[in-house]
């Protein structure tokens, strides 16, 4: 038989202690994978966009139901009071009154064969579904750039402060030497008011970096609808610099005028409103619908009392406009203006998409030879360092010239942390102007970040 284990009594009311009150656990590392996810579920104006999809995608079967049958019923039953007066022969008045029911039944069945209006009419509402569509894949673009910016920015944030933080570490330790060095009459008052300078300069921006890091993480939690505490860390090991590819902006430029959603969604409104020139001229236009009815009335006025009708009726009715005060053709005039105005819109549009797709094409080639300097530059920067430490132990560089290398180095590498991301947020602008912004790139992305 098994041995039964028995802790120690001093331990048993701790234990028991931290079973009932419950601990938590260091919160894990918000990735940007999770991010998405939650995005996509949380995100107020993205669940808005995708609400008005839907109620745009309804026009479609509301113009088709304008061109299949529309069936109608109607049933009546009254109770009715006739009093009569008559004259006899003999000129004299005769008066009689009538109490009876009236019934009326009918069903009638229209089928338009000949509607210029709602043809048109439907064919717009098949652009305008496409619009919506656009539109849709335009807010997950959207959506996923305003993800992916805020989530870096306050990645970048972090890696901010906590250069801050290693500076004023720095600096704390350089004016505690040179207060060292006074005191044993090798320094000058000079290095102490310098460095002393310096770190007062780095409590200020510390406080700037914290009000920072907290706005971005703000902003993030606004998207995911979740409290923001921890970030995965941007691991620049894991990061593949990469130029744009193809390798031609002229290519991303076409590409993106095909497939951008929102110069889709723009074409998809100018066919609609061509189909708006159409609904206009319609004015003009006969109407022809197919018509089959059959009715059945019992005493339906007073001179047919107890007497039945059963009635059955097919043909064709036709509308023929003639004139209507110059109003249909102020409103062709009205809808090729609005036409016109659309397509000017779209052309400045195509024109500025242009200009964004060469810009950021442009921030993602040189991003990736401005991160490969700024990474010698850190090295330079390191090992400047290193030698003024080295000569101020030999007698030829001051303090101030070790407080300067720091400051140098600090500087190279926040302008290298921000080119890393400014690298990184044009890369997401550029694939979500030409929609190649999905889950597998927020994957590649990813897979650049490591737990906090």
């Amino acid at each position: 038989m098994a041995k039964r284990m028995y802790l120690p009594t001093c331990f048993r009311k701790p234990l028991l202690a931290l079973a009932l009150a419950g601990f938590t656990l260091p919160a894990a590392a918000l990735d940007l994978s999770e991010a998405y996810r939650l995005a996509l579920e949380q995100d107020a104006a993205y669940k808005a966009a995708q609400a008005e999809a839907d109620a745009r995608r309804e026009v479609l079967p509301q113009a088709r139901a304008q061109l299949m049958p529309n069936v109608s019923m109607n049933l009546s039953r009254s109770r009715n009071h006739t009093d009569r007066d008559s004259l006899t022969a003999l000129g004299r008045t005769v008066s009689d009154s009538y109490d009876y029911f009236s019934s009326n039944y009918g069903i009638t069945l229209r089928q338009p064969l000949f509607r210029k209006y709602n043809f048109a009419l439907y064919q717009q509402a098949g652009y305008d579904v496409e619009s919506a569509e656009a539109n849709l894949d335009k807010s997950l673009q959207d959506l996923l750039v305003r993800l992916s910016g805020t989530y870096f920015e306050a990645l970048m944030a972090q890696d901010q402060y906590a250069l801050v933080l290693a500076q004023k570490e720095a600096y704390g330790i350089q004016l505690a030497a040179a207060r060292r060095a006074f005191e044993a009459g090798h320094g000058t008052r000079t290095d102490i008011d310098d460095a002393q300078a310096r770190y007062d300069m780095t409590l200020a921006q510390e406080l700037e970096a914290a009000q920072n890091l907290g706005y971005t993480r703000r902003q993030l939690q606004v998207i995911v609808n979740e409290p923001v505490d921890v970030l995965s860390q941007l691991d620049p090991e894991r990061m593949q610099l990469q130029g744009p590819a193809p390798a031609s902006a002229e290519e991303w430029i076409a590409r993106g005028e095909e497939i951008n959603p929102e110069l889709r969604a723009m074409r998809a409104n100018i066919e609609s409103a061509l189909r708006e020139v159409e609904k206009a001229r319609a004015g003009h236009m006969p109407t022809v619908d197919l018509i089959a009815q059959r009715t059945k009335s019992s005493s339906e006025n007073n001179v047919s009392i107890n007497t039945a009708y059963d009635t059955s009726m097919v043909g064709l009715q036709a509308s023929i406009p003639l004139f209507a005060g110059g109003y249909v053709n102020s409103q062709v005039r009205q809808a090729q203006a609005n036409l016109k105005r659309l397509e000017q819109q779209y052309e400045a549009r195509r024109r500025e998409v242009s200009q964004m797709i060469r810009k950021e094409f442009q921030s993602v080639t040189e991003g990736v030879l401005k991160v490969h300097a700024l990474q010698q530059a850190e090295r330079s920067a390191d090992q400047a360092v290193i030698s003024n430490q080295k000569g101020f132990q030999a007698g030829t560089r001051t303090q101030v010239d070790i407080l300067n290398a720091q400051q140098q180095r600090m500087n190279t590498r926040r302008d290298l942390a921000q080119a890393r991301y400014q690298y990184i947020l044009s890369r997401i602008r550029l694939q979500g102007l030409v929609q190649s912004l999905n889950q597998e790139e927020m994957e590649t992305l990813n897979r650049w970040l490591r737990r906090s």
